[in-house]
């Protein structure tokens, strides 16, 4: 009911009206989370076509451009790990470079921002085996550890999203100094989780390695669990 509502809003709004591109955003968003919750391709089609709108018609300089950007970036990436579309991971990453690029050091969302690109950056080396890409995830993820305030309770996932760069790292180059970060990183992960805490169980097997090093230092991996920031 609040989607068709949303729909019907913007239908109703001329294109040069000044609300249009928030309405645009707070649709995109709702197909998003929608699409989170139900899985259909076509919710997040919509969001993405809603959120490029949304950007588009949102001035630079604008301070709700970063968000904006953040959220297509967001939504590309969701439907690359639906369909494997090399075009739209590439996309996630140009909306997430921008969205970096836009804040300054000190923003309170600058680390969550880097944790996605880092995410998105990983995701594409995944497919096409380019260590730069890897290598670059792992320098996003740092970052976004550094910049965090102590304590802050977002910290444990950018650990997790590191080691698991740093895991992908390790298959390409065997370098035991990665597997070795990559162990340390989701250590500290678990030793800043709260017991009780709804993610513990797939920290811990992140943890565990869901995988092996065997004799010849190649590395069989599961599906590691990225830790991904929606808004």
């Amino acid at each position: 009911m609040a989607i068709l509502a949303q729909q019907r809003a913007v239908e109703l709004t001329p294109e040069e009206h000044p609300d249009m591109p928030s309405r645009l955003d707070n649709l995109g968003l709702s197909l998003q989370r929608r699409f989170q919750r139900v899985g259909d391709i076509r919710d997040i089609s919509e969001a993405i076509l809603a959120q490029q709108r949304a950007v588009h018609l949102t001035p630079e300089g604008h301070p709700k451009l970063p968000s904006r950007l953040s959220r297509l970036g967001v939504s590309f990436g969701c439907r690359f790990h639906l369909t494997g579309d090399l075009c739209d991971i590439s996309e996630a990453i140009l909306a997430q470079q921008r969205v970096v690029e836009l804040m300054p050091v000190g923003h309170s969302n600058l680390p969550s921002r880097l944790s996605n690109l880092g995410n998105s950056l990983d995701s594409r080396s995944q497919r096409t085996g380019d260590l730069r890409d890897i290598s670059e995830a792992i320098s996003t993820q740092q970052r976004a550890i550094e910049l965090a305030p102590v304590g802050h309770w977002d910290i444990p996932s950018y650990l997790i999203n590191l080691g698991i760069s740093l895991r992908s790292h390790f298959q390409h180059t065997g370098d035991l100094y990665d597997i070795s970060e990559a162990i340390l990183a989701h250590q500290r992960a678990v030793d800043l989780t709260l017991e009780g805490h709804p993610d513990m169980p797939s920290r811990l097997e992140n943890l565990a390695g869901r995988g092996k090093i065997k004799p010849k230092g190649l590395y069989e991996s599961g599906r590691e669990r990225k830790e991904m920031f929606l808004v």
